[in-house]
This record gives C-alpha cells, structure tokens and sequence, in this order.
C-alpha cells in the first residue's frame, strides 16, 4: 500500500461526506482496507433475511436510503455477508417487547419468544407500542412510538432500526437497543453502515492485536496517549454486546476504546500495514509479544512481476506444459459481423468457430449476444440479447461451444472479472474468475481432450483451464499480451509487443491432475456430511489442493481441515475424500505436502473406525514419506503411523 491514510483525519472526510453521494465514502473505506468487489451478482438480498413473517406495517414507507444500500454495488454486506456475521429483516419489522428488553449479558432470546411470536399470524398492535412517550430520541408529540428492526447482531444481543415516525425520511437516525434501553447509534443510515464497515472489515482485512485490560500497566497514561496522538472518527460511540466503544484513527490504523463489561478487550488496534500497527503500539506504551499480532484473515493473490512476453524459437516450459512452434500457421482474420461494427461503445468483440455466435462488449459491462446460422452470420441477426453482467469496461470476449448441443461466451473486464454465460440459460451469477488487474485476452476451443479456456491478464499471468475437470495451469508469459487463439489441434497463438507466437500445448503437462479432477465429479459429495453442512464444497477444495500455486494449495488444505477432522465421528466425508488426498500426496510437485499430509493424518486421529480405516488403507502408497527429505514431511509421517495404530478393542 503505497498511500498512507491519516484516519486522525477521517472527522473532516465525514464532515466533507454532506451533500455528496450517500455512498462515497463507504465505497472508499471499504477499499482502503483492502475489500475488492468480487464481481458477479450478490449472494444475498434484501429478501433473504430474518423476517418471521410478523410486525410488517406496509403502510409505512422504506427510507430511501435503506432501499439504495440494498442495491448498491459498494455493498460489501450483499457480496460477503459473513465479513458482518449481523442479520438482515426486509421488509423491516416493529419491534416487540412482549417481555421487555432484551438483557445485553444473554447470547439470544428465550426460545419460548421466538415460538410464540411465529405462531402470530399478525401483530399485535398493543405489543408494539415502541418507546416510552416521554423518550428522548421520540420527536416532539410523535404520534407513532415504534421502531423498525433492519438489523441484528449476530446472536440477537443486539437490534438496530429506525423509528417509525422517521420511515419517511430519506436518511433517518438509526437506534440501537442496548442493556439500558433504545439509544442513538448513528446520525443516519448511511452513517451507520460506514460505521459498520469500520468496525467489520479491519479484523478480516488488516493487522489486529487486542489488549486486555489487566495487560495495560498505567491505564491513565495509556488512555492520555491514544487521546493526545490519535484523533476521534466522528462517529457515535459504537454500542454493542453489553458496552459501547470509541473509534480512534492514525496513519494507516484504528484504535477501538471499548467502555462498558461487556467487551473482553480495553483496546483493539487495527493496522492496514503490521507496521502501522506496532506504530500505535509504541506511541502508547503497549507490551506485546509476536503471537498478540494476528495477520489479516484475508490476503488477496499477489499480482506477477513480469517482463514483457518475448518467446524465441526453441523456447520451452521447465514443466513440459509448452514449447514454441515456429511452424505455426498464422490463424485467418476474423470478420467482425456489422451489428457488432455498428455497437455503440463497443469494447471488444468474439465470434465461435462457426460464425454462429457473436458478442460484443462495451464501456457499461455489458454484453451482447447475436445467434444465427452460419449463412447469416456476416450480416448478424436482427436483436441481439443483453446483460448487464460486469461493473467495468468489457475488455475480452471469447464464443466457442462447450459441447455438442450448447453454445457459451465467456466475458474479462477492466477489473479482472470473467464471467461465463452459456447461451440457453442465464449466466452464472458468481464470476468463473477474478484477478486483480484487468482482463487484456481471451480464447476458447474444442481439444482432444474437451473444451478449454484460456484467459491472459494485464501482470502477464496466463490461466488455461480444462473446462470437463475444472483443472487449471498458471503460465507465466509476460506483459503485453493483446490477443490469444486457441486451435483444436492444441496450438495457442499469442501476440505480444514484438509480435505473434505459436506455442504447441501438452495437455498431460498443463495438467497432470486431470483424471482425478474427473473421479472427484463422480462422488456425490453432497450426500455426505461436513463441519458445516452437506460437503458440496469439498470436490472445489480438493482441486485447488493440487494447484500449482502454493498460496492456494495451502488456503485449501487448510479449509479442508475445518470441514473435515474432528475427534468425533459424525463428519462421513473426510473418508471418501482420503483417496484423493494421498494421491495428491504421492505428487513430489505438490506444493502444501507437509501441511496435506498432517491434514491426512489427522483425520485418522478421531473416533470414527470408518476414517481411520480409509487412512490405513491409503497407509502403504505414504510410507515411503519417512525418508523424504524435508523434516517437516517426515515427522507428519511419524503422526500418520501413529494415528493408524490399533487401537484398544480393535481386531
């Protein structure tokens, strides 16, 4: 992060906010602290939140800014909402009180609550009559003394909503209910999910350490500190789980000040850089050890450090993946179809072998799609279907047919997005890619061995996927690349800054994990059982065990570890998944063997005889990993043996 942001300052960036668009500085916020947007549609709306079905007066307006946040594409919550662990109620519903206020020290309300309230088929009006009328927050004579529930914490300790003589208000106050009653969080809607933002994505995104009261040496002294060196946001106190909390902002950090029982921290430190964080951590006179300092949950895929792509003659992979074809044939020039001549803003333009299928993209994000027959296919047919389906510029496009019967286009835009749309249904709604420079080429065909992909980024990382297995290569070709062509027979033409190249591609080299990628489609991994659920996610992951990239290798493995080991035996999918593991193990290129192979291991250490059979049946195709080179292997290795040993009462 090259730019250092003041967030001592961040008073007057609110204070500038006024009459400017609503969601300004929440986009920028978000994006400072390292929240990209994924691209795609969101994965939650307004309708799939917490709502019982009771307490919706629909005479009442929905403020408008409660409605714009919902469809705004800076809103993080709809594309990741577990960054906010909070629940949602559309329409927003009249808080009861039927047995008073909910106590700040319980995790949720009394079961028996929640029965008979979704036992009402309407509400009670007598139930609902909201705050005292003497309430401060209730404006002068209201007439209407409830509130609008939007909003809970996570586990219903606390609600947030917005009192229903303000629901006309473009941007109304938003209340919170605390131990002590209903109180005034933030100025506005828009307001409150700022804060929200602000109190949300620095733990996932930046470098955190929390101090425990009883950990600060000289309280006054400390607090005389932060109040001396740091400036206050200009947000309201933050008032959840029993206390309410002060934000504080720095170069690159923020300092959380919680007041109240509730909260097990006196201060939370959040850095975008570890050393903006340990800055905050000596200017207040703070003990630490290196275990305190946890690193951001999230890391994005760093960008390659390329040169541009330059291949000679006799250029080669060191993986066998390619080799430069200096007899290639230049492939023929396309005939742009003048429909696509003739589109406006027209961005990047494709056609399929066949000339059947054409697209086209634009400045917007959106995509056009023209079918016809062979024979009409210079001129285009008359209308053509669009969709919105990128937040930037369209740069790439690709037509090609999957199979047989289908036809598909797939679509990179400026922020690095691909999308995929076959032709007879709706696109996908989540993207097939993302990389965080934009999409420079795109290419598909029909090889020996099915359908691939090809699409080539702006850092010069090249990405080919087998479109049956899902199996993917990374090839580092470099810069500057503006255009690829696959052919069937296995070529992919490249053209960079000094010109065309062919490159003859070896499937088995590209990828070498194929087949099994093949035999994970044919497990139904959805009837087996996960830590969190139906194991439908655990095929993907097994895949991206055998990436070639070891950031992703790792992350999957480890998430692998979440869903599948367990002392007890109810998770059934760490069995099936055990032959796939150690086949990627036996991979000498494999890059998180240690961390797999401890994963496997692990899996045998639990109650349950059918996984610690599965590992034992995998055991003799392991054992040679005791005289592997690296410590780290052969000590797993030991584990493995160790787990796999009879047990007592066992044959």
């Amino acid at each position: 992060m090259a730019e250092i942001i003041d967030y001592g300052q961040f008073a007057e960036r609110l204070r500038r906010q006024e009459g400017r668009p609503r969601w300004e500085l929440l986009d920028a916020v978000q994006r400072e602290w390292g929240y990209e947007d994924p691209g795609g549609e969101p994965v939650a709306s307004r309708w799939d939140g917490e709502n019982l079905g009771y307490g919706i007066d629909e005479s009442l307006p929905v403020p408008a800014a409660l409605a714009e946040w919902w469809d705004s594409p800076v809103n993080s919550f709809s594309f990741r909402p577990r960054l906010y662990w909070t629940h949602t109620q559309w329409p927003p519903s009249i808080w009861v009180d039927e047995y008073g206020e909910q106590d700040a020290d319980e995790d949720a309300y009394d079961d028996s609550y929640v029965e008979d309230v979704e036992d009402d088929a309407s509400l009670d009006p007598a139930r609902a009559d909201g705050l005292p009328e003497d309430h401060p927050l209730l404006p002068p004579d209201a007439p209407d003394r409830r509130i609008c529930i939007f909003m809970s914490e996570y586990q219903y300790c606390n609600q947030w909503g917005y009192l229903a003589a303000e629901a006309s208000h473009p941007d109304p106050r938003v209340l919170v209910s605390t131990g002590g009653g209903w109180r005034l969080q933030s100025r506005s809607l828009s307001e409150f999910f700022l804060q929200l933002a602000l109190e949300r994505l620095p733990g996932t995104y930046g470098w955190t350490l929390k101090v425990r009261g009883a950990d600060i040496q000289d309280p006054p002294a400390v607090l005389d500190r932060l109040t001396a060196s740091y400036g206050e946001l200009g947000l309201l106190p933050w008032q959840e789980l029993a206390c309410d909390a002060l934000m504080y902002g720095g170069p690159d950090a923020l300092i959380s000040r919680a007041r109240g029982s509730g909260s097990g921290f006196d201060l939370v430190i959040y850095g975008r850089t570890r050393e903006a964080l340990l800055q905050v951590v000596e200017t207040l006179g703070l003990a630490y050890t290196e275990e305190d300092v946890q690193p951001p949950g999230e890391v994005p895929e760093p960008l390659e450090e390329l040169g541009a792509f330059a291949l000679t003659d006799g250029d080669a992979d060191d993986h066998g993946r390619w080799r430069v074809d200096s007899t290639g044939t230049v492939p023929a020039a396309v005939t742009v179809p003048s429909a696509l001549r003739a589109l406006p803003d027209r961005t990047a333009v494709a056609l399929d072998e066949e000339a059947s299928l054409a697209a086209a993209g634009d400045a917007e994000g959106r995509v056009h799609l023209w079918e016809s027959t062979a024979e009409a296919a210079a001129d285009g047919p008359a209308e053509a279907v669009s969709k919105p389906l990128h937040r930037a510029p369209v740069t790439a496009l690709a037509c090609f047919r999957p199979d047989d019967a289908h036809r598909a286009v797939v679509s990179g835009d400026a922020h690095g997005v691909l999308r995929y749309w076959r032709t007879d249904c709706d696109p996908r709604p989540q993207p097939f890619d993302r990389r965080r420079t934009a999409v420079t080429a795109l290419t598909a065909a029909g090889l020996a061995t099915g359908p691939a992909l090809v699409c080539a980024w702006a850092d010069g990382l090249v990405r080919i996927w087998d479109l049956d297995s899902g199996s993917v290569a990374r090839l580092r070709l470099g810069t500057g690349i503006e255009d690829l062509v696959l052919e069937g027979d296995g070529t992919l033409y490249v053209t960079g800054p000094a010109g065309q190249v062919a490159l003859r591609l070896d499937a088995e080299g590209l990828w070498p994990h194929r087949e099994l990628q093949l035999r994970l489609h044919d497990v139904d991994w959805g009837s087996y059982w996960s830590a969190r659920g139906p194991a439908h996610a655990v095929r993907g992951l097994i895949g991206k065990v055998a990436s070639d990239h070891k950031e992703t290798a790792l992350g999957a493995v480890h998430d692998l570890y979440r869903l599948l080991v367990s002392k007890g035996s109810s998770l059934t999918a760490a069995a099936p998944a055990v032959p796939f593991l150690a086949e990627l193990m036996t991979d000498p290129a494999n890059q998180a063997r240690p961390t797999l192979l401890l994963l496997i291991a692990d899996i045998a250490d639990c109650s349950s005889a059918e996984n610690r059979a599965a590992v034992r049946a995998v055991l003799p195709m392991l054992r040679h990993l005791h005289d592997d080179p690296l410590s780290s292997i052969r000590w797993a290795a030991a584990e493995l043996e160790k787990h796999c040993a009879p047990r007592p009462g066992e044959e």
